[in-house]
């Protein structure tokens, strides 16, 4: 999927001001104008604003006018509208950071459960548990319990090794299992947790 990252914009407050000269027709009249929110966005999803911009426009010429151009009493009041505005943006506009936010705290709840199961899986090893390995090489892989005696587990170790441990669930296929056998104590085992060498284990 394409990630694009930009900018856009969005109004959010509109007004009038009256008998104000314009400085390009020279005529007293009322003006409008439009406060809008420029915000980043990922992929059409807005993270946070990032800046207001005033369009102002006189209601006799239909010319744009610039802000700087205005009288000081005119400005003052359009900042005045600028800064209710900052208070009242809409939540919608910082959605990529309230999804962040929440996301990393799925993340963490989820990797302090995987750690709290994992921690009492290894203690109760049993037939056909799968351990999701990390090794000192930097590389991922799993083994799958064979058999379990009073001091020690068998396990067939797969065939194939990931580089992330997000891949690890494509190779946990029962064809990956084949002859490559190893057994540890279970006083190992805790010994490969303690070391996070046991990164999960899975128990149907």
């Amino acid at each position: 999927m394409m990630v694009l990252i930009g900018t856009n914009e969005t109004c959010l407050s509109k007004g009038t001001i009256p008998n104000i000269k314009c400085p390009n027709c020279n005529f007293h009249s009322s003006i409008d104008y439009s406060i809008s929110t420029r915000y980043t966005s990922l992929t059409l999803i807005p993270i946070f604003p990032i800046g207001n911009a005033v369009n102002i426009e006189c209601n006799n010429c239909s010319k744009e006018i610039e802000f700087e151009e205005l009288d000081e009493n005119t400005k003052i009041k359009l900042i005045e509208e600028n800064k209710k505005t900052n208070q009242k943006r809409p939540i919608w506009l910082f959605s990529g950071i309230i999804l962040l936010t929440f996301y990393i705290a799925y993340f963490f709840i989820n990797l302090y459960q995987t750690n709290d199961r994992t921690q009492a899986l290894v203690k109760t090893p049993n037939f056909e548990d799968v351990y999701n390995m990390k090794f000192s090489n930097g590389y991922y892989s799993s083994m799958r319990i064979d058999k379990v005696t009073n001091d020690s587990v068998y396990f067939t170790q797969n065939d194939y090794d990931v580089y992330l441990s997000s891949e690890i669930e494509s190779i946990n296929k029962t064809e990956n299992y084949t002859n490559r056998k190893i057994n540890y104590s279970k006083k190992d085992l805790l010994k490969l947790y303690d070391d996070n060498e046991i990164i999960s284990i899975i128990r149907n």
